[in-house]
């Protein structure tokens, strides 16, 4: 038989008890393992983020255009290169001997796009650096006076047939010596002349990728001729399937 004084006893237990669990992160414990337990019945987690799938690099991205003198007194020079991100070629000319360097950076207003630089490479060795646009190489569209010859009426050394948009900067104040600009379609060349260069001193290399697999042009060593100063003469020839590469990344079709 339950008394009331059985009864208040056994309250007074059971409020012992639910301070002593209190005071020992029972409840903490207890909800805890509530919720852990409806956790293992209907588990919920947030939404995570889908792995992307890296970008598969283009034709464009894979190509390789980084090209050198193949043989000679300017062997593994390098004179041609790619710049990716601004979409144009890069073609650079050692400076010859003698030249006189002057700081050059300038926008050649002629030939929108086009830019023409004197640096020192890591050897502190001086050379001209000419940087156009590729699709001035592949659609063509520069309006200048056409020109088929160097100075002098002397060919073109390894550049196509024809007559090539044409001109020429100094490369110092008193504009003594001139880089000669020729501008093709999937083809360039670039001629700086030099009283260095004596008479039937002329010499002709292959200008090569790394792997010595492709060539890319030829660089000249372009004797004096009469009144005529020799030079030093870099022609570009775009192969025709690296034209086609650059023509669709230019138009948007990326293989």
């Amino acid at each position: 038989m339950i008394t009331a004084k059985t009864t208040s006893l056994m309250i007074a237990i059971l409020s012992s008890a639910l301070l002593v669990g209190c005071s020992k992160g029972g409840f903490e414990a207890a909800s805890t393992t509530s919720t852990s337990n409806n956790s293992g019945q209907s588990t919920t987690t947030p939404d995570e983020p889908t792995p992307t799938t890296p970008k598969e690099p283009t034709a464009y991205d894979k190509m390789d255009m980084n090209a050198f003198v193949a043989s000679g007194s300017y062997e593994n020079e390098q004179v041609i290169s790619i710049d990716k991100a601004n979409n144009a070629l890069l073609l650079f000319l050692p400076m010859p001997p003698g030249l006189p360097f002057s700081g050059i950076n300038i926008d050649v207003p002629q030939a929108k796009g086009v830019k023409l630089a004197t640096v020192l490479d890591s050897q502190q060795k001086a050379r001209v650096a000419v940087s156009i646009p590729l699709n001035l190489i592949i659609k063509g569209g520069v309006s200048l006076p056409a020109a088929g010859t160097l100075p002098g009426g002397r060919p073109l050394p390894m550049m196509p047939s024809g007559e090539f948009p044409s001109l020429a900067l100094g490369l110092n104040q008193n504009s003594d010596n001139k880089i000669y600009m020729y501008f093709g379609v999937n083809a360039a060349g670039l001629f700086i002349e030099s009283s260095y260069f004596p008479q039937f001193f002329g010499i002709t290399a292959p200008i090569r990728n790394k792997a010595k697999t492709r060539t890319l042009g030829y660089f000249t060593i372009v004797p004096k001729q009469g009144v005529n100063n020799g030079g030093l003469f870099l022609s570009f020839i775009l192969p025709n399937d690296l034209a086609k590469i650059i023509d669709d990344h230019l138009s948007g079709i990326i293989n």
